[in-house]
């Protein structure tokens, strides 16, 4: 067995000279800044549904634009390399980004669209956050939170789908890494 050349592919699949700072970026800042926000401001209302919006398509741009370029690197394209922990950039995108979805929602007019969120911006936010995660690994959540209407529904079963995609080129970029 060549050692070395084992060596090569793992440094390969680690590392890259490539930049990666629009992902990071886009999947960090976001999270960030409605932190910032929520912990020393009082905002509330509008005000956080547009501040979350603005968070939701800041990271469906960071989404989009690495699920092309690992296609891409998957392909087998030598410009698109990407280390193989590039994976985790779509985990935060698709957990922070409908978290967005549902507190903007939330934001926007509690209770329509979701039952059982707390009232205050903060908690509000931590329950967006907690379906979200529910929905991403495919458990429901605690029985206090309801989905009351149609499109509450449909957005959490699309984000279970999304979540099956992301995990099959999650898996697919393991496989090809090594």
């Amino acid at each position: 067995m060549d050692v070395s050349g084992a060596q090569q592919r793992l440094q390969g699949a680690l590392q890259t000279k490539r930049s990666l700072l629009f992902y990071t970026l886009t999947a960090t800042v976001p999270l960030i800044v409605i932190t910032l926000v929520l912990l020393f401001t009082q905002l509330h209302g509008t005000w956080l549904m547009l501040l979350s919006v603005l968070g939701l398509i800041t990271g469906l741009t960071g989404l989009g634009r690495l699920l092309f370029e690992l296609t891409l690197d998957v392909a087998g394209y030598p410009d698109y390399k990407l280390p193989i922990w590039s994976v985790f950039y779509l985990i935060i995108y698709l957990i922070s980004g409908f978290a967005f979805l549902f507190f903007a929602m939330h934001s926007g007019a509690p209770g329509r669209w979701i039952h059982g969120f707390a009232s205050g911006p903060r908690e509000g936010y931590l329950d967006s956050l907690y379906l979200s995660l529910c929905n991403y690994i495919g458990s429901s959540p605690d029985s206090s939170i309801r989905l009351t209407s149609q499109v509450a529904r449909f957005l959490s079963v699309g984000q279970g789908v999304l979540s099956m995609f992301i995990n099959v080129v999650i898996i697919t970029k393991f496989v090809n890494s090594f």
